[in-house]
């Protein structure tokens, strides 16, 4: 079967959409992949005495690390166990001069 330059012109802008989406999709899945790594990195970087600020908006000092469990100071002789992934990030202390 015998193609003519113009017919495959037509093909490849009719496929570029496809190839478009596609493209994105993988650029998407790399960063969402470099992410995760990030956000596991940051995670197994914590330390007793960091200074956290949950997801639920709770601040506290990493008094234990147990795994993937947290044990939290978020007050004089209050503490909470809470899961390593509910740490959004590190703060500089709350309330301290």
């Amino acid at each position: 079967m015998h193609l003519s330059i113009f017919s495959i012109l037509l093909i490849l802008l009719a496929a570029s959409p496809l190839l478009l989406l596609s493209l994105h999709h993988f650029r998407q899945q790399r960063l969402l992949r470099e992410q995760l790594e990030q956000r596991h990195n940051y995670l197994a970087s914590l330390m007793v005495g960091d200074d956290v600020l949950l997801l639920s908006g709770i601040h506290g000092k990493i008094v234990a690390i147990k795994e993937e469990l947290i044990i939290l100071q978020i007050a004089d002789h209050v503490t909470i166990y809470v899961e390593k992934e509910s740490i959004m990030g590190k703060t500089r202390g709350v309330g301290k001069n």
